[in-house]
């Protein structure tokens, strides 16, 4: 991690200042289609969206970028609570950015803060997955595609937190994490990484457009952006957050995030 910064920024951070600050940087990594600030108010302090695109060299940039600028009281990352430890392990790596990890490695690596991880299986998903079965009574097919889909992420989660147990105790290292490979690289310029993310969420976005996603994805999708939601609505009581998140999620969350009683 990176050493203490408690002199050099404000923890409670302002939504226009940040605006200004990434303005300033004159990145184009940092375009504010991948950042969202959610103003604080009503107890609630504001919280600035991270989107981005999995492993990919910009993005990996972007989040150390802002952490730079701003050092929340609460980092959240899109990975499961029971990654947390391999993910911790990566981030301290000696390397900056970490070889493993992508950008929520680089994230944990770029910041003092306490840093939480959001993703599914969380009870917060449970719930709102369950809320979702009742109200909308899947066909048994859907039903169990969904069963299926979940045990798949829950053998995932417990498979980083067996390989970080054995990677903080043993020499064994096991590989439950391969990185996305992408048409460019940390060495590229800025212009170079920023138009091949934006080249790949186009592509992304026209896929989207083309095919409709099963029932039961979109299910266990709607459970996710809801349970993260509530999950940084609750951060964001006790302090300012910064939220690492992938672009498919990041309208949803905001949006999420806008309304009242998003944690109830």
């Amino acid at each position: 991690m990176s050493g203490s910064r408690e002199d050099e920024v404000d923890p409670v951070f302002d939504c226009a200042a940040v605006a200004e600050q990434l303005a300033a940087a004159d990145d184009p990594r940092l375009d504010q289609r991948y950042l969202r600030c959610v103003p604080g108010g009503g107890g609630r302090h504001p919280v600035l969206l991270v989107g981005v695109v999995h492993d990919h060299p910009a993005s990996v940039t972007r989040v150390i970028r802002v952490l730079e600028l701003v050092e929340p009281e609460t980092l959240a990352v899109e990975l499961p609570p029971l990654a947390m430890p391999l993910f911790g392990l990566y981030a301290a790596d000696g390397h900056r950015p970490p070889r493993l990890g992508g950008e929520m490695s680089a994230a944990i690596q770029s910041t003092d803060a306490p840093v939480v991880g959001i993703d599914l299986p969380t009870r917060r998903y449970l719930s709102r997955l369950g809320e979702r079965v009742r109200r909308e009574r899947p066909s048994p097919r859907v039903l169990g595609r969904l069963v299926r889909d979940f045990g798949s992420s829950i053998a995932h989660a417990l498979a980083c937190r067996v390989a970080g147990v054995l990677a903080d105790h043993t020499p064994i290292r096991l590989r439950v994490y391969t990185p996305i490979v992408h048409d460019c690289s940390l060495v590229d310029t800025a212009d170079v990484q920023a138009a091949d993310e934006r080249a790949y969420l186009d592509r992304r976005d026209s896929l989207f457009r083309a095919i409709r996603p099963p029932a039961s994805i979109r299910l266990i999708d709607d459970a996710r952006e809801a349970a993260m939601a509530d999950l940084l609505d609750a951060a964001r009581g006790e302090g300012s957050v910064v939220a690492v998140i992938g672009m498919e999620h990041l309208d949803e969350i905001e949006g999420a995030l806008r309304e009242p009683g998003t944690g109830e």
